[in-house]
């Protein structure tokens, strides 16, 4: 039995809680450097060139490097960090299956948030100006990720009852929405909210690169809510 087939948790904001007791470090590390880069963009022309030059390969990249460098950043280098972190269990042990779907699974996330913010560019602009960055933070939490976290938890939800949708549906009921998918909501929200607010006030090809590595710390809590 898994934790996904134990009745909700009492609170919806426990696991998210949870989540955030044990992974703050990351969290707050990875937003900080986020501000730096930042700001470093605005005051260093040699960074900024250096973020042209790094633009340019993502765009000749397109979608298959947006996947690519996704499934690295969320589903490969975080069980690194673990690895690294805690030598003294087998971490990987028995977990191929989960290994895969994880990576696979921010693969696709990977080009679900590349075409998302293609489209925020043509829907709100392509400049940093602050209504164009608050237009494009409010879309993106508060209409896209609603909607894009039910997927995910549940596409965790099916893996953990053995990839069966028949055994699956049964918990997308009554209070479904609160009891698993707000204690993803409201964490996603303290990370993302600075994050995305950062990322928006950069230009267009650059976004998605700051993206990335924010989603390598990200994956850690997203994956441990999604499972609890």
């Amino acid at each position: 039995m898994t934790a996904l087939d134990n009745e909700a948790p009492a609170s919806p904001l426990a696991a998210g809680a949870a989540a955030l007791r044990r992974f703050w470090r990351p969290f707050l590390l990875i937003q900080a450097g986020a501000a730096l880069l930042a700001i470093a963009y605005r005051v260093s022309v040699p960074f900024r060139e250096a973020c042209a030059l790094a633009a340019a390969w993502k765009t000749a990249g397109g979608l298959p490097l947006a996947a690519a460098t996704c499934a690295l950043a969320g589903g490969i280098l975080p069980e690194i960090a673990k690895l690294v972190a805690d030598r003294s269990r087998s971490t990987l042990r028995g977990r191929g299956g989960e290994v895969l779907f994880n990576t696979a699974f921010f693969a696709f996330d990977g080009v679900v948030i590349d075409l998302l913010y293609r489209g925020e560019a043509l829907l709100f602009g392509k400049d940093a100006q602050v209504r164009t960055v608050i237009e494009k933070v409010a879309f993106d939490q508060f209409v896209f990720s609603p909607v894009w976290s039910i997927f995910i938890v549940l596409l965790f939800l099916w893996r953990q009852r053995g990839y069966s949708w028949a055994a699956t549906l049964p918990a997308v009921g009554r209070g479904f929405y609160q009891s698993r998918v707000l204690p993803l909501i409201i964490p996603n929200w303290l990370f993302w909210i600075p994050m995305v607010s950062i990322i928006y006030a950069l230009p267009v090809a650059l976004q998605f690169l700051l993206f990335v590595p924010a989603l390598g710390a990200w994956s850690l809590i997203m994956i441990f809510i999604a499972e609890g």
